[in-house]
């Protein structure tokens, strides 16, 4: 059985489509909106990295940004989870999924452990403040691994359903941990604030999504024989809509993008 070296380039151009996808959800769908309804902020300019606004923040917006991938994640699991084939369309539907879960999970955690971010400005001023670090970090952690196992699973019995290898696994999700996280860093990297590209970028694009790389480990060996060696070959439409994706976000959203003079 061969493998396809366009294959693995039209898996990462599905990661660089969705990723994009999640990150303008975080912002427009969940603070943006949220800012329209909830706030008395005014929003200034759109980054890969943030909503700025004039004003302060409430609450309400700062949770808008993770509960949005939550909500999304869920819905697009709920859809995936229904249909019954499997190709480069359904595994963005998984991946936007499983991206948008763990975004808004390890959201959790990693303002839970860094105070910042914004989880951390939903629980400024409550006391203990370390205690509800603690309980954040818990149970940000708790919904990251089952959003993990139910990716996972969810995913390997699919694969399992149209007779692919789940020997497959690696090359559906280390491609896409990889493409889908260089934007987000270097989208953070165009920004003004220097400092975002660690603190959002480089955590956001790698380091909430590691979980992409344990999907192989969290499923069990597979149980029929498989028949198809590939998912795919290559996509053009896809690859060509990744680069004018990733070339959007990265120098267009990236400097940011003046929303109110």
């Amino acid at each position: 059985m061969t493998r396809s070296t366009g294959g693995l380039a039209t898996t990462a151009s599905l990661a660089v489509v969705a990723y994009a996808a999640m990150d303008m959800c975080h912002e427009v769908l969940g603070h943006g909106v949220a800012m329209l309804f909830f706030d008395d902020a005014t929003p200034v300019q759109l980054t890969t990295v943030a909503l700025s606004s004039q004003g302060a923040v409430s609450r309400v917006v700062a949770l808008a940004g993770p509960l949005v991938n939550l909500i999304l994640g869920a819905i697009a699991m709920a859809w995936f989870r229904r249909l019954t084939t499997f190709g480069p369309g359904s595994y963005f539907l998984w991946l936007f999924a499983t991206i948008n879960l763990l975004n808004g999970t390890g959201y959790a955690v990693y303002s839970g452990v860094l105070d910042f971010g914004d989880l951390a400005v939903v629980i400024a001023g409550w006391e203990p403040h370390i205690a509800w670090r603690i309980g954040l970090a818990d149970l940000g952690a708790a919904g990251y691994y089952m959003s993990l196992r139910l990716a996972s699973v969810s995913l390997a019995r699919r694969l399992d359903s149209v007779s692919i290898g789940r020997h497959t696994l690696p090359r559906l999700t280390w491609p896409a941990y990889l493409a889908g996280g260089l934007p987000l860093a270097a989208g953070a990297a165009m920004n003004p604030l220097t400092n975002l590209f660690f603190l959002v970028g480089v955590t956001g694009g790698f380091g909430c999504m590691l979980g992409l790389l344990f999907v192989p480990a969290l499923t069990e060996s597979a149980r029929a024989e498989a028949t198809r060696a590939e998912p795919w070959q290559t996509s053009w439409g896809w690859i060509v809509g990744a680069v004018l994706t990733a070339a959007i976000f990265v120098f267009v959203v990236g400097p940011g993008v003046a929303l109110h003079d």
